[in-house]
């Protein structure tokens, strides 16, 4: 393969550009006839380097226009510059009116087409931007709760905060349940609703209140008996008397069952009809990625509400109370709003709600659906009607209308036809008196987007307490269309099966509202044979066990906390303004009890697999555990047939139970304290488990030195002993090869050694100069690494009470510096709280007497009283003042101030240097002799600067003795200026 050549090479130092063109120039004439090169069309790579250079592409056409002998001038990349890069003489191009012969060898190339491809250009200043560059970059510091679906599992954090906001959910769609259920008492959404019962439904309110017997009827005795039948006189043959009656008045009737029953019939196929659906409901979408969470709540905030999208908004009670007045809304308000119609009616209706919260599981059902299959699912909505639409229109042309069956006319396709059928119905309801439930034909039918229809099972629905039973009945009004008469009809509004799944339907939590505000958590009732948990393990936070230790710190008793329970404590029943009922109590103890399993009794000759993997009495062998054998002298008590899928069948022993031991290897009866007999021989051999690296080593040098698989030996309890280590001689303690002991139980411990497991007992010991051996009592296992507990160590009995005094003496010393280090740390606190406080008093008395509304902080401010006094006094500053800034230093005058402070040491008083007759001397003693220093004013080799003006100098030497005086306790106090104290001053 040839050596790649680049166009351009870098080189050193560039000629100038006169003498770039004209080298060019004379190369390209000079090595025109000698560089001949083969062909080349040009391809859409010379497109993208002309513009991958500011400003090139408005120079230069696209190659695919304009190709011709152009001279590297011409070139698209002449573009770069010229101080950087040199150019070499490309190989020289063909027209594209080549001869045949050339084209032939370039076929293949020519069935290769080339489009321009636009590439958007940057703009680029022409003048360079100095100066520094700022990025911000702002860590994301939430989590994703989103599956990454990786090798590794979830993190604890993870854990935790996936439980945390399952918590937070469920509490917040109880109080969205407990707001609604508020609304539904309210007045006029009841009226509303009241108002829409057609008067054949009033009429079968009159009959449930009369049968119920909270309506008595007094009814006139008939006055003549003409006009009866012929069948009206056979019966009255037999006559019963004058006191006999048909029923007592004020009796219940049940003789056709509850008379709740026929009328939440009635109610339930009315509002079917009368409720419109026309928007999606509570659902449960799942977890998300951050990037989809942020476009999900940004769209929610700023785009248009979209209801297919988010669901439907019910903001407040006015728009309540329009969907009731007309009747639409999503099926969770068409539940809500027939328990409002019921509660209306007078009757005693629940609201129920099947929670459904985020999950707190790592499975994919907690996940949500990608974005472009929740797309389709919220599409395909609005296209299924439309082809339900075709479909229905086509089957009546070419269905046989004797084939339809059991004498019922075909239907009417024609919407006034079907609205006269509708309008002659409800005429002869009024007049029929039929002890069947009525039939309502149903209304023409408005085409529109169906929702929801992807869950099979209802959020809402509505419970009805009898005045007959004292019971609740549940009632599904929109979504099932059931009044739950028997327990399979109860348990048919269990969200199961792949279908819920799918759409992440579960029970977890089932709250039940009354119309007093208390809710009550009826979940077992509609579990499967009231089972618990049942369907809700996994959804619903399970009860946890925690520990309650005593004195010592040992676990004296558990206690068991139901979280959900706690959240229930505000909503329920048993407070002064809301007090327990008999219906309560009652509902506790029967419907509201969890049930327990009942296992199913197995016959002789029936026995399957799983029936013995789950017995307590029978097993096979191939069930054992991997800590579990047989004894050596187990025999099966029968055998069982094990049908293959063929004819063949496999027969298998069966041993008991009680033949079943537990065994271990020999590392674990070690940490136990106990050993294998001699000449014990394994009851069962597995692999090995290497838990850490070393051992994983090994295992895989033996298995490449031998050509087997390594096994283990387990042993059972009969075939071990107990360790017993010899006692010890002399004081010495006996060590393993790593230089302490194993004590992993007490008597471990060699005779005539003691265990002190005190920390620093190691150091008392080496400081004593005794025999030692630290005391191996556990083991860590963490990063495939083994790491061993020490705690303490063992010394012979004769040095136990040395070791313990010394022990004692450093634990008073420790507990001694520990005391000093608060005491001074203490006292550091309040040596700086002192030093503020006198900070603040000296402020005060400086600077007290300026009041708030003085600007102090801009020249040429006011002066105060204090500050006038000291301006005008004699030996003050005066007019300096002025250059001096009100007390704050003035531009230029804090150089002048550091280089005079350099020369001189702030350990000594200031003291004015004009004072006349001072002796300013400084005597120092050697050790030999005395020396005298000269004064800090007459300094030889004082490099201070002199002041401008002598009147500068001496506000400033003034004011800073001033400033000393204010309070002549601070230099004993303060510990900065007891540098030189009075032994420091003697010598």
């Amino acid at each position: 393969m040839p050596p790649y050549v680049p166009r351009k090479r870098v080189r050193d130092k560039s000629p100038a550009p006169e003498e770039v063109h004209t080298t060019k120039d004379k190369k390209n004439k000079a090595k025109a006839k000698a560089v001949t090169a083969p062909p080349r069309k040009p391809t859409l790579f010379d497109d993208l380097d002309a513009s991958s250079t500011p400003r090139s592409s408005t120079r230069n056409g696209s190659t695919a226009h304009v190709i011709d002998d152009s001279q590297d001038d011409d070139s698209s990349l002449t573009s770069l510059s010229d101080a950087e890069f040199e150019d070499v003489p490309p190989p020289k191009r063909l027209k594209l009116d080549t001869h045949p012969e050339e084209e032939d060898e370039d076929d293949e190339d020519e069935d290769i087409e080339f489009e321009d491809v636009e590439v958007p250009q940057s703009a680029v200043p022409d003048a360079q931007v100095s100066g520094n560059l700022e990025l911000t970059l702002t860590r994301d510091t939430r989590i994703n709760m989103a599956n990454a679906l990786g090798k590794k599992g979830p993190s604890k954090q993870e854990r935790k905060v996936r439980v945390s906001a399952h918590c937070i959910h469920v509490q917040l769609l109880m109080w969205h349940n407990a707001i609604r259920n508020a609304w539904l008492c309210d007045p006029e959404v009841q009226g509303t609703l009241l108002s829409h019962i057609p008067p054949r439904l009033w009429e079968e309110v009159d009959r449930w209140r009369r049968n119920s017997g909270l309506e008595v009827i007094v009814e006139e005795p008939p006055k003549s008996k003409k006009g009866i039948r012929g069948k009206a006189k056979g019966r009255q043959s037999r006559d019963w008397g004058e006191a006999a009656q048909r029923l007592e008045k004020g009796v219940v009737d049940v003789s056709h069952g509850d008379p709740l029953f026929r009328l939440m019939k009635a109610f339930t196929a009315w509002w079917k009809q009368r409720f419109r659906v026309t928007a999606p409901g509570l659902r449960k979408i799942g977890y998300m990625s951050l990037e989809r969470l942020d476009r999900f709540t940004k769209a929610y905030k700023q785009d248009d509400y979209d209801p297919e999208r988010f669901g439907e908004r019910t903001r407040d009670l006015d728009e309540f109370r329009k969907c009731a007045q007309e009747c639409t809304g999503s099926r969770d308000v068409g539940a809500q709003l027939f328990t409002a119609l019921l509660r209306g009616l007078g009757l005693e209706a629940r609201l129920v709600a099947n929670l459904q919260p985020l999950g707190f599981g790592w499975n994919k059902l907690e996940e949500a659906e990608p974005e472009k299959e929740l797309n389709k699912a919220t599409q395909t909505p609005e296209q299924k009607p439309a082809e339900a639409g075709q479909s229905k229109a086509a089957k009546p042309k070419a269905a046989n209308p004797a084939a339809r069956g059991r004498g019922r006319p075909p239907r009417a396709t024609k919407a006034k036809d079907l609205e006269e059928e509708a309008s002659d119905s409800e005429l002869v309801g009024d007049d029929s008196d039929n002890d069947s439930v009525i039939d309502i034909p149903e209304p023409p039918p408005k085409r529109g987007k169906i929702y929801d229809s992807d869950l099979e099972f209802p959020h809402y629905w509505t419970e009805v307490l009898s005045s007959v039973t004292s019971k609740y009945l549940a009632v599904d009004p929109i979504v099932k269309s059931v009044i739950a008469t028997n327990r399979e009809l109860v348990e048919s509004l269990e969200p199961r099966g792949a279908k819920a799944d799918k759409a992440k339907q579960v029970m977890a939590y089932v709250v039940g509202y009354s119309p007093d505000g208390t809710a009550k958590d009826v979940t077992v009732r509609y579990l499967k044979k009231q089972v618990y948990p049942g369907r809700t393990k996994g959804n619903r936070m399970p009860v946890e066990k925690i520990p309650i230790y005593d004195r010592n710190g040992k676990v004296k008793r558990y206690e068991l906390y139901d979280w959900f329970k706690s959240v229930m404590k505000g909503y329920t029943r048993g407070d002064k303004d809301h007090p327990f009922t008999e219906v309560d109590d009652e509902e506790d103890s029967t419907d509201l009890k969890p049930a327990t399993a009942v296992k199913k009794e197995v016959k002789e000759g029936e026995e399957t697999l799983q029936y013995y993997k789950q017995s307590k009495e029978f097993c096979l062998e191939r069930h054992l555990k991997r800590e579990e054998a047989l004894l050596p002298n187990a025999k099966p008590t029968k055998t069982f047939k094990n049908k293959g899928k063929g004819a063949q069948t496999h027969e298998e022993p069966v041993y008991s139970r009680k033949d079943v031991v537990q065994v271990k290897s020999a590392e674990t009866w070690h940490k136990q304290g106990r050993a294998p007999l001699d000449g014990e021989q394994p009851l069962k051999r597995v692999p090995y488990r290497a838990a850490t690296t070393n051992r994983r080593r090994e295992i895989a040098e033996a298995e490449l030195a031998t050509g087997a698989k390594v096994l283990q030996g387990l042993y059972s309890f009969d075939q071990t002993t107990w360790i017993i280590p010899p006692p010890i001689r002399n004081g010495i303690i006996p060590k393993n090869e790593y230089g302490n002991i194993d004590l992993f139980v007490e008597h471990m411990c060699p005779e005539g050694a003691v265990h002190v497991p005190y920390r620093g007992a190691a150091r008392v010991c080496k400081r004593l100069g005794v025999d030692y051996a630290e005391a191996v009592v556990d083991f860590e296992f963490g990063h495939r690494m083994a790491v061993p507990v020490i705690q303490g160590v063992v010394v012979a009995e004769e040095y136990h009470d040395q070791v313990m005094e010394e022990l004692a003496k450093d634990e008073a010393e420790k507990s001694r510096k520990e005391d000093e280090k608060r005491r001074k740390a203490a006292l550091a606190m309040w040596r700086k709280f002192m030093m503020g406080m006198r900070i603040v008093e000296r402020i005060k008395q400086e600077y007290g007497h300026i009041g708030d509304d003085e600007e102090v902080f801009r020249r040429g401010a006011p002066l105060g009283d204090g500050d006038a006094e000291m301006a005008d006094a004699p030996g003050e500053a005066g007019e300096g003042d002025e250059d001096m800034g009100g007390g704050f230093l003035p531009e230029g005058y804090e150089s002048e101030e550091e280089k005079g402070d350099h020369t001189t040491s702030a350990f000594f008083p200031v003291v004015d240097e004009h004072d006349d007759g001072v002796d300013d001397t400084l005597e120092v003693d050697h050790g030999e002799g005395t020396s005298r220093l000269p004064a800090r004013g007459k300094s030889v080799m004082s490099t201070k600067p002199k002041r401008k003006t002598a009147s500068k100098a001496k506000a400033s030497s003034s004011r800073r003795r001033r400033r000393r005086k204010v309070d002549s306790s601070d230099e004993d106090d303060e510990e900065g200026y007891d540098y030189l104290d009075s032994g420091d001053a003697d010598k």
